[in-house]
């Protein structure tokens, strides 16, 4: 079969445009590797954020109260003969505050010892004639057993006339009188009250929240309802909540020399925990990880992404106060939410050190 001259041209035409574009592919120059210049990385805000100290400070309602407060009662029964103590007195400890007619304990106490002085002279009259032969040892130790039981008979009429006596069980100021002179008192009733001057307490419940925060030594600051503004020092951090209000006691111990403060006071106190080092970083810093963990974006030494997780401490004017780093930290201000840990970026504002700057 004859091929026309326009369709061998057309041939030749496909198979020298394949010859080319082959012989282009095979001397072609290889194509550029792609570098990340610093042109294409991402730009983010930085400052180097120092430690500081901090205190917590944690606010208190709570009130006054004494550190001994204590109900004088009667120890034994009878007809209150006079009532020396004046209320609001300062009381010594052993001062008379009620006494009781002593009716016939003070004969008892001189019938008691006068048996007893007659025991112990038959007694040393047993030991002498047991040592002349006269007296057998049976004989001795019962005379010993008349005179002991004589010496404890005196003893208790003793104290049953010492007990008429109601007296002050420590320096403190006469608050109540419960009784007059010749009313009758049983064993328990009460005669008066006596508060111990200093120190005072403010006792408070703090939450779950914040009772970590708080260790015995902590200072603290109390204004009462009265208007006085008192300074003290925490004595006592509750170990277990109360059930219904799931709160925690605390005390502040509270001077009081010059016995000015009352019992039962209403007080607002705060109290300032022990001094830490912290970083104060702005609100918006804060990031989460992909495990939903709190923390921030920081940059290592070449502008590497990292994430450091932190503990939230408290919250300041220009920002919130964290623990979980270390020393001054290059932190990420502005661009945090677009990188990610292991990414190199740019830092576009001149590195300043400062404590809390850009907040």
């Amino acid at each position: 079969m004859t091929v026309s001259q326009p369709v061998k041209l057309a041939g030749i035409f496909v198979t020298l445009l394949v010859i080319y574009f082959l012989l282009r592919g095979m001397f072609a120059p290889a194509p550029e590797a792609i570098i990340e210049t610093p042109e294409s990385r991402f730009t983010v805000i930085a400052e180097i954020i120092e430690p500081q100290s901090w205190r917590a400070e944690i606010s208190v309602r709570g009130h006054t109260e004494a550190e001994r407060k204590v109900i004088v009662r009667a120890q034994t029964p009878g007809v209150i003969a006079e009532t020396p103590a004046i209320l609001g007195e300062k009381l010594k400890e052993g001062d008379l505050i009620c006494r009781i007619a002593t009716d016939a304990r003070a004969a008892q106490l001189a019938e008691a010892r006068a048996a007893m002085a007659k025991a112990r002279l038959d007694y040393n009259a047993a030991v002498k004639l047991n040592q002349e032969g006269f007296r057998s040892n049976t004989g001795v130790a019962a005379a010993k057993a008349a005179l002991d039981l004589s010496a404890a008979n005196a003893e208790r009429a003793g104290l049953e006339l010492e007990k008429t006596k109601i007296s002050a069980p420590f320096d403190g100021i006469f608050d109540r009188r419960f009784v007059e002179t010749g009313d009758y008192v049983g064993i328990g009733d009460p005669c008066g009250t006596i508060i111990q001057q200093s120190p005072f307490l403010v006792i408070g419940a703090v939450s779950e929240k914040e009772i970590a925060k708080i260790s015995k030594g902590d200072h603290g600051v109390a204004r009462l309802a009265t208007g006085e503004t008192i300074e003290g020092i925490i004595r006592f951090v509750g170990a277990a909540a109360d059930p219904s209000t799931r709160t925690f006691k605390v005390e502040l111990e509270i001077p009081n020399p010059d016995g000015a403060l009352r019992d039962g006071v209403t007080a607002q106190f705060t109290i300032h925990t022990t001094e830490r080092a912290a970083h104060l970083i702005p609100r918006s810093s804060l990031a989460l990880s992909e495990d939903g963990a709190i923390g921030v974006r920081t940059l290592t030494s070449g502008d590497v992404v990292e994430f450091s997780p932190v503990h939230l401490l408290g919250e300041g004017v220009a920002g919130v106060w964290v623990d979980g780093l270390s020393g001054a930290v290059k932190l990420i201000i502005r661009g945090q939410e677009y990188v990610k840990p292991g990414q190199t970026v740019d830092v576009d504002a001149p590195e300043t050190t400062t404590a809390g700057a850009g907040l």
